[in-house]
């Protein structure tokens, strides 16, 4: 477990060091705040604009940043073999695994919760200053927390092809795997509509297989302030999770068979 949480605080300290990580969270810092400049072009929908555009920009560069971190550590290590510094130690390779994970979505949680307290500070600037904004609302809230959520299965989802692949094998795969799990639901109601029944079973089976990203995203519902139950919120969140703990388990049986040579 030391271990663990060694290699996890150790990742999280190269990861802040990464260049591309300070220029995406400048990029985020300076899109959130220029919300107020869209917002001169629309007053009756004052709140739905800034927050489809805050909560759009969090969406678009949390899963970018990722993807890139994901899918390019393993490799990188077993390119500049690196690796072998850590697996001759007393640390099996699934806890080595284990721990980047762990230093892979602390870091990048940290970049959404930090870039999310942004969003609401504006939004509550704005809610105190406009008659146009209400200010913050729980939905908000939960289409942040279903980022957060996103960001946990699709790291997973990450490593797990980075623990099997290349760098740009892997980053191509996630790419296409996030788009057809935010797609999974109208993909599953297209193939229902066919009459091949080829076509009804694969469109079942990428429903219930793949990741659906699709059940973690809010943020249109905070767009249109429509209310999630707690009972949804709490499915929700037990699919992410054991969805992440099942591909984790993958990814390290297939890492702790991976020849590094």
């Amino acid at each position: 477990m030391n271990g663990v949480v060694s290699i996890a605080l150790n990742g999280f300290r190269e990861a802040r060091r990464n260049r591309v990580t300070s220029v995406l969270f400048v990029f985020a810092f300076i899109m959130v705040f220029s919300t107020t400049v869209s917002v001169e072009f629309t007053v009756a929908t004052f709140d739905r604009v800034m927050t489809d555009f805050g909560l759009g920009v969090i969406g678009l560069l949390s899963p970018a940043l990722t993807l890139f971190l994901g899918t390019a550590l393993i490799p990188r290590e077993i390119e500049r073999r690196t690796i072998f510094m850590v697996v001759a130690r007393p640390v099996s390779r699934s806890a080595f695994l284990v721990g980047r994970y762990i230093g892979n979505v602390i870091t990048v949680a940290f970049l959404v919760l930090v870039m999310g307290a942004l969003f609401l500070l504006q939004m509550q600037f704005a809610g105190a200053t406009s008659t146009y904004s209400s200010g913050i609302h729980r939905e908000h809230l939960i289409a942040l927390y279903g980022l957060l959520l996103e960001v946990v299965l699709l790291t997973a989802v990450s490593f797990l092809f980075a623990a099997a692949s290349s760098q740009y094998v892997s980053a191509l795969s996630v790419t296409c795997l996030y788009f057809i799990g935010h797609m999974s639901e109208d993909l599953y109601t297209l193939a229902g509509r066919s009459k091949s029944d080829v076509i009804r079973v694969v469109g079942r089976a990428i429903y219930y297989l793949l990741p659906n990203f699709d059940r973690l995203d809010f943020k249109a519902r905070a767009t249109y302030f429509d209310p999630t139950s707690n009972a949804e919120l709490l499915s929700t969140t037990g699919y992410a999770l054991a969805y992440t703990v099942l591909v984790l388990i993958v990814a390290t049986r297939i890492f702790e068979r991976r020849d590094f040579k």
